[in-house]
C-alpha cells in the first residue's frame, strides 16, 4: 500500500505567517489607495489567501482593522521610554518628538483616518483601548515635556491639548490628502523621502517657535 505524500513545506507553513501578511497587505491597499476603505476581498487577493481567514485570525473586517491599529501604534508607544530616558533638554526632547511622529505619519499616512474610524465604529470595548492604551499615552508625554520645558524657562505656558491638536494636524495635513494637494500643487507622491524631509523641518521648526520662550 502506497504510503500518503508528505505534506508540502508551504503548506505546513506556520499559519501565524499568514496572519502578518494579511495585515500588511491592509497597511500596502491603505497607502496606495489613500483610503482606509479595502475590501476584505482585495485584502486576501493581496496577501494570497483565502478571505475566510480573515475571519479566522480576526472574527471580522472590524478586528482585521483593530489589529493592524494596535500593531501600528504600540511600536511608537514604546519608544516614548528610550525618549525619556536621553540625557537631554526638554527642548531637545521636544524635536525628538514631534520629528517621530512626523515620521510616524510619514510611514503610515492612513493613520489618523484609521483612529477615526475605529472610534466612531468600532464596540465600546475597543474604543476605550484606542483611547486609553494608544492615543492617551502619546499626549500624557508630549504634556509631560511641555511642563519640563516650562520649568526650565526654556517652553512659554500654552495649551497642551491645543498643541497635540496642532502636532496630529500637522502631522496629518500632508499625506492624509495628497489627492487635494495634488489637484492644487501638482503630483505628492505618497513617498517622497526628500518632501517628507522638508515637510518635516520646517514644520517641526515651526511648531518649536510657538512654544519656546
Amino acid at each position: 500500500m502506497k504510503a500518503p505524500a508528505r505534506k508540502s513545506a508551504a503548506t505546513r507553513q506556520p499559519r501565524e505567517n499568514s496572519r502578518e501578511t494579511l495585515l500588511d497587505a491592509t497597511s500596502a491597499l491603505m497607502r496606495e489607495l489613500d483610503t482606509v476603505e479595502v475590501g476584505i476581498v482585495d485584502i486576501a487577493a493581496r496577501a494570497g489567501v483565502n478571505h475566510a481567514m480573515i475571519r479566522y485570525f480576526f472574527g471580522s473586517k472590524e478586528g482585521l482593522m483593530f489589529a493592524l491599529l494596535d500593531r501600528d501604534v504600540e511600536k511608537r508607544i514604546r519608544q516614548l521610554d528610550r525618549l525619556f530616558a536621553l540625557d537631554v533638554t526638554p527642548t531637545e526632547r521636544m524635536r525628538i518628538h514631534l520629528r517621530g511622529i512626523m515620521d510616524t505619519y510619514y510611514e503610515i499616512p492612513y493613520l489618523n483616518r484609521l483612529i477615526q474610524r475605529m472610534v466612531r465604529e468600532a464596540d465600546p470595548v475597543r474604543v476605550e483601548h484606542v483611547a486609553e492604551e494608544l492615543l492617551k499615552p502619546i499626549a500624557q508625554a508630549q504634556h509631560r515635556i511641555i511642563e519640563e520645558g516650562v520649568k526650565a524657562g526654556e517652553f512659554r505656558p500654552i495649551d497642551p491639548k491645543l498643541f497635540y491638536f496642532n502636532t496630529i494636524g500637522s502631522a496629518d495635513g500632508l499625506y492624509a490628502n495628497r489627492f487635494t494637494l495634488s489637484a492644487v500643487f501638482g503630483d505628492v507622491p505618497h513617498f517622497d523621502p526628500q518632501l517628507h524631509a522638508r515637510y518635516r523641518d520646517q514644520t517641526v521648526d515651526t511648531l518649536m517657535r510657538g512654544l519656546l520662550v
